[in-house]
């Protein structure tokens, strides 16, 4: 079977406008970059994975590219290699003390995830932690959101990691030395800034031609979206439940709890009650949500709105990389239920959400994005992040009484899940046992939660801002328990009639009533055996 790449040719030499929209909208205290830790049965040393690494660069380029901002905002800044590359730079050893526990070296993993990447550097680190019980290595992963969404970042993974022991070794005549090239200067870089824009106006023009030709499908495609966009912007201007981690912004600060689960138990609910696994999931963690509130003493005020990402990517765009994702926004109950009854009414919803199409439109919306100017969304967006770096900073220091309030929330958390390998995955001859994913927080925003398959189990990610959420680990329980409910319901309702206890039926008792003392006692029946 031959390697899998990421060839220069396929992948984009300038960020789209929803790349760039994760550049300009990074803050401090929101930085932009997606994640991971992979947990591995034994030990890999330093030396085995900077081998590792080395021997893959050739089939990911972008690994060796740093981003080259063109002047004055023109257009999107564009990929560059870097001449001053070093693999050291961005795959980092880190020797815990010997037994370092689960909960400290993710401790000190998130010390690391929360601050934003060097921009000067292609964007993305390798942290391998070594020390931890069991001897054991763990490895943090993380890649900026302009490089990947979730289910490029997977196809990434897949070509980093190995699905052998003992791969093949690449054909060293096949393997070209990497030269980079010159980093552009200012006027090539606004002249390239200036041609694109133009080539994009070119590109827009011919699409619009393309349409007139068939006028009438596109005015009732445009009819249809703008029915189901208003839909949805009607639906977004209505309130939504306060929560705690909608209650506050974001700081650095980050923490989190994880969840195994396993795809069989969630194939038996979806056979036993019908919907998806994604229903499934969006049930699980909205009714751990509902308990939450309710332990916390928190009385719903409307309904939980879930953001969770759609992926919309064409089969002929896998191996490009970059973003390709539209959203869409289940608004369910707050209030604990049956989670039987909340799977109903989540597969109820999404399916409102299908039959009216709002990612599709959504996507042909956000596809649009490309004619705004790159100056103006780059402004905007500073000015946003700046004032929310202040008002973050203000915080820390203002009595109770005088901090700025957070902004009502669009939605109350991130839900993603993302489809990851379902055999086990190698590094330098070594399988991953585990693998959880990381997410950005940030604005108002204080709890997400990334769901990955791999390996035949789903891993649920609950990721939090501790001073907005400090229990990630209350949560985890509450979703754990839901998805134990609903297994257990699976359970007793495939159980044939056949192999149900039989009914045991007592002889009628047709002797003297026993006396009435007997007779008020709940045991009254079984005296009244004893006694015939």
């Amino acid at each position: 079977m031959s390697e899998k790449s990421f060839p220069i040719e396929k992948l984009s030499h300038r960020l789209t406008s929803q790349d760039s929209s994760f550049i300009y909208g990074e803050s401090r205290n929101g930085p932009l970059h997606v994640g991971s830790f992979s947990f591995f049965e034994d030990e890999i040393t330093y030396p085995e994975l900077i081998r590792h690494f080395e021997s893959k660069l050739h089939l990911i380029p972008r690994y060796r590219q740093r981003l080259a901002p063109v002047p004055f905002n023109l257009n999107h800044a564009t990929f560059e290699d870097d001449p001053d590359f070093k693999i050291e730079n961005h795959v980092k050893l880190h020797q815990l003390p010997a037994d370092t526990s689960e909960a400290q070296l993710i401790e000190a993993g998130l010390a690391i995830f929360r601050k934003p990447l060097d921009r000067k550097r292609p964007l993305w680190e390798v942290h391998l932690f070594n020390g931890s019980k069991g001897n054991r290595s763990v490895i943090m992963w993380s890649i900026h959101h302009c490089l990947v969404d979730g289910v490029s970042g997977m196809e990434l993974l897949n070509v980093v990691m190995d699905f052998r022991a003992d791969p093949p070794p690449a054909t060293e005549s096949k393997v070209e030395p990497w030269s980079p090239k010159p980093l552009p200067g200012r006027l090539r870089q606004m002249i390239g800034a200036t041609l694109d824009r133009a080539q994009e106006q070119v590109d827009s023009m011919r699409r619009l031609s393309q349409t007139a030709s068939n006028f009438g499908s596109f005015v009732k495609e445009l009819g249809s979206d703008a029915g189901t966009l208003a839909g949805l912007a009607g639906r977004m201007m209505l309130p939504i439940t306060p929560t705690p981690w909608n209650a506050g912004l974001v700081s650095q600060e980050r923490t989190l709890a994880w969840l195994r689960t396993s795809f069989a138990d969630l194939r038996a609910i979806r056979g036993a009650f019908g919907g998806t696994v994604n229903d499934i999931v969006l049930t699980m963690l909205s009714e751990g949500a509902a308990r939450y509130l309710r332990d916390h003493g928190e009385k719903p005020g409307g309904p939980f709105r879930i953001g969770c990402p759609v992926n919309v990517r064409r089969d002929d765009e896998s191996g490009s990389l970059g973003n390709r994702v539209s959203m869409m926004f289940p608004e369910l109950p707050a209030e604990p239920m049956d989670p039987v009854v909340r799977l109903k009414l989540v597969a109820a919803e999404t399916q409102r959400i299908k039959e009216a199409g709002e990612a599709q439109a959504l996507e042909r919306l956000m596809s649009n994005g490309a004619s705004v100017s790159p100056a103006f969304a780059a402004m905007l967006a500073g000015i946003a992040t700046a004032a929310m770096d202040t008002a973050v900073s203000l915080q820390r220091i203002l009595p109770s009484w005088a901090k700025p309030a957070a902004p009502p929330p669009a939605i109350n958390f991130i839900a993603t899940n993302v489809p990851g390998s379902q055999v086990p995955l190698y590094l330098a001859g070594h399988r991953m046992v585990d693998y959880i994913g990381l997410l950005p927080l940030g604005a108002n925003l204080g709890f997400g939660v990334p769901i990955v398959g791999y390996n035949q189990d789903l891993y649920f990610t609950m990721m939090a801002e501790p001073n907005l959420m400090p229990d990630p680990d209350r949560m985890k329980s509450l979703v754990e328990e839901v998805f134990n409910e609903l297994k257990q319901a699976a359970i007793a309702k495939s159980v044939p009639a056949a192999v149900q206890p039989p009914r045991v039926e007592l002889p009628k008792y047709t002797g003297t009533p026993p006396p009435a003392s007997i007779k008020d006692s709940p045991h009254a029946g079984v005296a009244a055996l004893r006694a015939h």
